[in-house]
């Protein structure tokens, strides 16, 4: 008889519910298919979520952090402590937003929890609890997703490296109890949302277990399935072509198809940064969407521009000293433009070539329009001198339905005393050209110490918990919606960040001063004209909007005859400024209503 865990729950399943085994087709020979009914009586408890007013606000230029782990009344719990924030935008309800983090008890014990939050008002205001859970049960490694129907899925690591997913059809108020996926560590989850046949189906990703499994049977594959909307996982008969692939991250093709992007564990070599692993890889499966197939892989090595690195110093002398330096990225253009079926990746990488006084970290971009067959050169996203000796940590990556690529990541260049490397803050770049070129960085947030709260050892400060092993990016059309860890109130707190393309600091997304016509685009860049030293047909007074301001000029002088060949208010060039003139420069205002 199997063994099952459920959320942490160690004990042969049929003890519990004897109908409910192991499900087996000729498909799928290591399938474990398991429903925990929300009156099975093992003892969970469910905690009430609590609405609550506006959070805290961190603001840093036009942008605001909005705090998520916040009290029933809105405001800081002081000593608590909150990492590995997830989240996800409900596609029905744009204002509709939900974040996971691991959650600690105030003050911090050994036992954390399923932290989630949901917001109505796009992220000013929280509603905040716990996932269901046994006794003391520890929950860690929080992600969060969305199917097209607006149901939000959250996957979380339990005691005894035991996965589960939970659901909410609520807008991420209440929570369903617990369905088993496998037992293992780093996970992650993707959900299809191409509107094809295979919307809907759920696909996670994970490296080998902490410690083994107490099933000697059981062969982990690193990958499973739901096409039944997540009430059974599936895992296919072979395991990935990557034997040790771990940190993944998934991404749903145009197609459907399903992409894995992570790196080889095997140690390729130790140098004085620390353990440099055996490269990155991209996985693909063009019949995972098949739920009548048993799911197959390709695997291919890409070259990110450096080495995969686990940090190792005796002086901690690092970000983040106790825990990761995020996961690699990946994302797929499923837009209807020309950059349709493109695919994405972004790592952390420390230099092939690394010597002391090198760089040590930088964000690495490359791209294929091919579905993976061929990649381009690396690309250095972050634009820091690379003498700067900065580290570039915690990666994000998203691309939006109107083909934008949004990056954001931790960066200490601004750090300043004779530690710089604990002083990080968020920067922000992004591409409109599917990552061939990007934006100049901007940073988005206050700098924050990355070893608060810490500890004396030895006369030294010591950071006391690491922040975590990640953090998350969703991209809309508009801009990026980012959870992530800082220390703004000198502890590990949980923050709600949206950013966007603002070429002229008016707090609005250059999306939506183009589309509501407060700023033109007359080259179709992206960029409002107002940002460009660019000639504009009918700007006559040279602001690089067509308006009323313009219009008044031409009205001023109806019924002259032109200046010449070049004057600008004879649009038709028939010698004299006139009404049609006027009718003309009206077609060219770049305002609404040729407003000013």
């Amino acid at each position: 008889m199997k063994q099952d865990e459920v959320a942490g729950l160690t004990r042969p399943l049929t003890a519990v519910r004897p109908e409910l085994g192991e499900w087996r087709t000729p498909f799928f020979r290591n399938v474990r298919l398991v429903k925990i009914a929300a009156g099975l009586g093992l003892g969970l408890t469910l905690t009430t979520a609590a609405q609550a007013g506006p959070s805290p606000v961190i603001s840093f230029g036009q942008y605001r952090s909005h705090q998520v782990n916040v009290d029933a009344g809105g405001q800081n719990i002081a000593g608590d402590k909150g990492n590995e924030p997830t989240l996800a935008l409900n596609p029905l309800n744009p204002a509709n937003i939900v974040v996971g983090w691991r959650k600690f008890d105030s003050p911090p014990t050994a036992v954390k929890h399923g932290g989630y939050a949901y917001s109505f008002d796009g992220g000013v205001s929280w509603g905040t609890g716990m996932l269901p859970a046994l006794p003391l049960q520890t929950r860690t490694d929080p992600v969060l997703e969305v199917d097209a129907l607006g149901n939000f899925y959250y996957q979380s690591l339990a005691v005894s490296d035991s996965t589960s997913v939970f659901k909410s059809g609520d807008g991420g108020v209440t929570w369903s109890e617990p369905v088993y996926q496998f037992k293992g560590d780093k996970n992650w989850l993707a959900i299809d949302k191409t509107g094809g046949p295979s919307d809907g189906h759920i696909y996670s990703t994970w490296r080998r277990p902490a410690d083994s499994n107490p099933d000697p049977n059981y062969v982990p594959k690193y990958f499973i399935r739901s096409t039944d909307g997540g009430v059974s996982y599936q895992e296919p008969d072979a395991a990935l072509p990557v034997a040790n692939f771990g940190f993944g991250r998934l991404a749903i093709g145009a197609e459907g198809e399903v992409y894995l992007f992570g790196v080889d564990e095997t140690i390729l070599s130790v140098n004085a940064l620390g353990i440099v692993r055996s490269g990155h890889y991209f996985l693909k499966s063009v019949d995972a969407k098949d739920p009548n197939v048993s799911p197959g892989f390709s695997a291919q090595k890409v070259d990110m521009g450096g080495h995969s690195m686990m940090f190792l110093s005796p002086s901690l002398q690092l970000p983040n000293p106790l825990g990761g330096d995020g996961d690699v990225q990946i994302a797929a253009d499923q837009s209807a433009g020309p950059l349709r079926g493109n695919i994405y990746l972004l790592a952390h990488v420390t230099p092939y070539t690394w010597q002391t006084g090198d760089d040590p970290q930088d964000i690495h971009f490359v791209r294929s329009s091919d579905g993976g067959a061929t990649w381009s050169a690396p690309v250095r996203v972050n634009d820091d001198p690379p003498a700067a000796h900065a580290y570039q940590w915690f990666p994000m990556l998203g691309v939006a339905a109107n083909s934008r690529l949004d990056a954001v990541w931790y960066d200490t260049r601004n750090g300043s005393g004779s530690a710089p490397y604990r002083y990080s803050q968020l920067y922000y770049a992004y591409s409109w050209d599917g990552g061939v070129t990007w934006s100049k960085n901007q940073a988005v947030t206050p700098v924050f110490n990355t070893h608060l709260p810490y500890n004396i050892v030895n006369g030294e400060e010591r950071q006391s918990d690491k922040m975590g092993d990640y953090t998350q990016l969703v991209s809309d059309p508009n801009g990026a919606h980012i959870a992530y860890t800082a220390t703004y109130n000198g502890e590990q707190d949980v923050y709600y960040l949206n950013v966007f393309p603002d070429c002229n600091n008016n707090a609005k997304s250059d999306v939506l001063d183009i589309q509501n016509r407060v700023s033109g685009d007359t080259n179709l860049n992206h960029l409002p004209d107002s940002c460009e030293s660019i000639s504009i047909k009918g700007d006559l007074d040279g602001d690089h909007d067509v308006d009323q301001l313009d219009l008044n000029l031409v009205i001023a002088a109806r019924n002259r005859p032109a200046t010449g060949v070049d004057d600008p208010r004879d649009l038709d060039k028939n010698g004299v400024i006139n009404a049609l003139d006027v009718r003309k420069l009206t077609l060219l205002c770049t305002r609404s209503r040729c407003a000013v």
